[in-house]
């Protein structure tokens, strides 16, 4: 169904189409910037490249629509609908997507500094390359994403879901990944440098090669720190560990299979 051109009008004229029935629409390399779109209906519609910082699109229905290298900064993004989006190279820095479903979406490159995700479902999304450096991520939902060569530095991540999640080279120094659930992630080659993993779940995880300098909580209750992968603890079997086992630097996890997790849109 195509979108209702007396609301792209309006839209184009007066930069307010709360609600509107945008489905399917061209609106490429506009500059919407200040918009209202709060719940408007904009899946599939393409808005590649276009400007729209500042603008309001809480609560939007965004599913599968093109966003590639379109401006978001600073835009409202709360509780939209956005499962299979575009979002490829796009500006997304500062904005507001808290409690946003972006399942699967592509997020490929895109630039999430500063950005609250707090709550957000991105469930098998694609961030390879993404940056989400001192982002707001407490409780989200990242099980089975690819965030390989990510950039999260400084981040908040507490309580969040990264199950089965792919972390190949990202840089997670200092994040906040206490109470993070990394069952089954692959972290091989990632800088977790000075990160707070206090109460994580790394059961399954692979951590060979990665950087743990200054990493904090690896061992519940009385041990805060934690051994470089290539100076295993003499036993795998103790009762404080909250992971099976610390790999050696030049050892691959039994679990490796792993690095084939399906990637939503571009390969790594």
């Amino acid at each position: 169904m195509s979108a209702n051109n007396a609301h792209i009008k309006r839209l184009l004229a007066t930069k307010q189409c709360q609600g509107g029935d945008l489905r399917d629409a061209h609106l490429t390399r506009l500059n919407l910037s200040g918009a209202d779109l709060s719940g408007a209906k904009l899946m599939f519609a393409n808005l590649n490249g276009t400007n729209l910082s500042n603008a309001n699109l809480s609560g939007a229905e965004l599913s599968f629509a093109n966003f590639v290298a379109a401006d978001l900064m600073s835009s409202d993004l709360s509780g939209v609908d956005a499962k299979g989006v575009n979002f490829l190279d796009a500006k997304l820095n500062h904005a507001q997507l808290g409690g946003a479903d972006l399942v699967f979406a592509n997020l490929v490159n895109t630039n999430l500094e500063e950005a609250n995700l707090s709550g957000a479902s991105l469930e098998g999304a694609n961030l390879i390359g993404a940056n989400l450096n001192n982002t707001q991520m407490n409780g989200i939902n990242l099980s089975g994403a690819n965030l390989g060569h990510a950039q999260i530095r400084n981040a908040n991540l507490s309580n969040a879901d990264l199950s089965n999640a792919r972390l190949v080279e990202a840089d997670l120094s200092d994040a906040n990944l206490s109470g993070v659930n990394l069952r089954n992630a692959n972290l091989l080659n990632a800088n977790l440098n000075g990160a707070n993993l206090t109460g994580a779940d790394l059961t399954g995880a692979n951590l060979a090669q990665a950087k743990l300098d200054g990493a904090i909580g690896l061992y519940q209750d009385n041990l805060v720190g934690m051994r470089p992968p290539d100076r295993p603890p003499a036993s795998h079997n103790h009762p404080n560990m909250s992971y099976v086992s610390v790999l050696q630097t030049n050892s691959l996890h039994s679990s490796s299979n792993h690095l084939g997790l399906p990637r939503p849109g571009l390969p790594s």
